[in-house]
Formats: structure tokens, sequence, C-alpha cells
């Protein structure tokens, strides 16, 4: 079930604070329940590209293993955009579930660890993934096509 996060209107799909979701089953994302909240703080759709994908993987995971199921990306200043993804582990089917952003301070000022990624100018947040509802609801209709 989500679960509503610290952050104004973003949720959580049930992990333990501090810890990145790279195995989430797709039928636990599929299964959650739904919340009325149309607040998308700013995340739109955005292209699947390799640019990005580089921008989310953990300089610890291999990009290979990984494909993109959902993007979306916020800009809310010139030196503060955020990508929220759902990728899917190509071996084993489980969704990984990160933010990244393109500068470190946007989240050592909010007091979180920043992992470095593949790109090697962003860096994903060490903790569980929140996001809002439009992220959870598209995730969970490409889940239910896939």
């Amino acid at each position: 079930m989500l679960k509503l996060s610290s952050i104004p209107n973003e949720y959580y799909l049930g992990d333990l604070p501090g810890r990145l979701q790279y195995s989430k089953d797709p039928k636990e994302i599929i299964d959650c329940i739904g919340v009325d909240n149309n607040e998308t703080r700013g995340f739109e759709l955005c292209e699947h590209s390799l640019e990005n994908l580089c921008r989310v993987t953990p300089f610890t995971q291999r990009k290979t293993e990984w494909e993109v199921i959902l993007m979306m990306k916020s800009v809310r200043k010139e030196d503060e955009t955020w990508l929220k993804a759902a990728l899917r582990n190509k071996k084993t089917g489980k969704i990984a579930l990160l933010t990244t952003t393109n500068n470190k301070r946007n989240l050592i000022n909010l007091g979180n660890r920043a992992i470095k990624t593949v790109d090697g100018t962003w860096f994903v947040g060490h903790y569980r993934m929140s996001a809002p509802i439009v992220f959870w609801n598209e995730l969970k209709q490409r889940l239910i096509i896939k």
C-alpha cells in the first residue's frame, strides 16, 4: 500500500527509510491502492534515452542489466532537476525505484546521502523513492500492459 511521504504530495511503497529499492515485485506495485491526489510536483514524462538511463543508474550497478519502464522529470531551478525512474532488471524481472538529481547539493542539503551515477555528474538519493501519484498511476498502467 502507498504511504504518505514526508515530502508533500509524494508517496512511497513500504520499505524502511534509508534503503535503495532494487527489487520490488511488479505485482506489489500493481496491487498498491491508489490515492486521489492530482498534484504532480512538476513531474512530467521524459525521454527514455541511454543518457537518462545513465543519469538514474548508480555507479555500483551495470546499466546493461536494466531497462527503463518509466521516467519522469521535474525542473525546479537551473541547478535543480530531478528524475524519478522505475527500471526493470532484465534477469530477475524485479523493479528498481530511484530518484536522481543533477546536483549533489540537492541531496546533501536535505540531509541525504548522494551516490554517484554511471553518468558521473548526476546523483541518486540513498533512500526509498517517493513520488507523486501521477508517477505511481502511470507505472501501474505500464506494468499491467507489459
